[in-house]
């Protein structure tokens, strides 16, 4: 039977949203200390332990044939250890603000993506609008300075960029991948097994990172806060909102995530750094809302219902 309008997905939408608009600020923090490679792969090891745990004393279960092991490794490779390390090495050049804007690309990868991807995903008049929309809204929230920053053309700069976009491709990509191959996966199973495959695969890289820096890092508390809090909000728990959201609402719903982090962004300035919310900025959410409300209502309804 169709999903109709489950409200709760919005919200989760949100919860997802606000975790996920901090972990640009968190990389910041823990690149003061670690590496672009120790960031991802630690945050992986870190989430990994966690769901595992969490699997085992739920004594939930699995079965594993060699096309869902094989699906898991490619979503923990191109959706987890990949993205986390391209964004992390790219925000050792660019602000974080100027790498959670770019992920705006994120809907309309994934509108096309999914167009020619999936059996119910398919393009339509609605989803094109309720993308420009939330992308208008984008554009409002954010001022000219920070389009300044993702215009400047050092070749550094335009490497960052490319990278963060790049990384904006991989998630949804394995979304993609999760909602239209893994439909007899539970959305815990996914997130679980996608995380501790795509730890897996970072060990080798960790492992020689931590050999160039001669097994040692000049360590702060922030910084090791910084790591385990992007281990267990920003992946662990995302990732299950993630998933399941996928599972239920589709890929594109998904991906507004993308423009609901820039609202996240001027929420955390006002509370954390006690930065004003300008008309401007509130024009910007009140459109990315509009926009987000229109996908959902037009969307989720024509989605079949999956396990979760």
């Amino acid at each position: 039977m169709p999903t109709k309008y489950p409200v709760n997905n919005f919200f989760l939408l949100i919860i997802l949203s606000a975790i996920w608009g901090s972990a640009f600020f968190a990389i910041k923090v823990g690149l003061n200390n670690f590496s672009p490679t120790g960031v991802a792969s630690l945050r992986l090891i870190i989430a990994s332990i966690f769901l595992l745990f969490l699997f085992y004393i739920q004594k939930k279960q699995i079965i594993f044939t060699k096309e869902v092991i094989f699906l898991l490794i490619i979503i923990g490779i191109i959706g987890n250890f990949v993205p986390f390390y391209l964004i992390s090495w790219a925000e050792q050049f660019i602000p974080s603000s100027t790498a959670g804007m770019l992920m705006a690309i994120g809907p309309i990868i994934t509108l096309v993506m999914s167009h020619f991807l999936t059996k119910n995903e398919k393009f339509s008049l609605m989803k094109l609008i309720s993308i420009t929309i939330g992308l208008i809204g984008v554009f409002f929230i954010f001022n000219i300075d920070s389009f300044n920053n993702i215009l400047k053309n050092s070749s550094i700069d335009i490497l960052a960029k490319l990278l963060v976009i790049l990384a904006a491709f991989g998630y949804m990509l394995s979304n993609i991948i999760a909602y239209e191959k893994l439909t007899d996966i539970d959305s815990f199973s996914i997130t679980t097994f996608a995380t501790t495959f795509g730890a897996i695969f970072s060990l080798p890289f960790f492992v020689y990172d931590m050999g160039i820096n001669n097994f040692s890092y000049d360590i702060e508390i922030n910084s090791v806060y910084a790591i385990i809090y992007l281990g267990i909000f920003p992946t662990a728990i995302a990732f299950q909102f993630r998933y399941y959201i996928t599972k239920t609402s589709g890929p594109v719903f998904l991906s507004y995530v993308a423009y609901l982090i820039p609202i996240f962004a001027v929420i955390w300035g006002y509370i954390l750094l006690s930065e004003k919310i300008s008309l401007q900025s509130l024009i910007g959410i009140f459109l990315i809302l509009l926009g987000v409300y229109l996908g959902q209502n037009k969307l989720v309804s024509k989605i079949s219902k999956k396990n979760i």
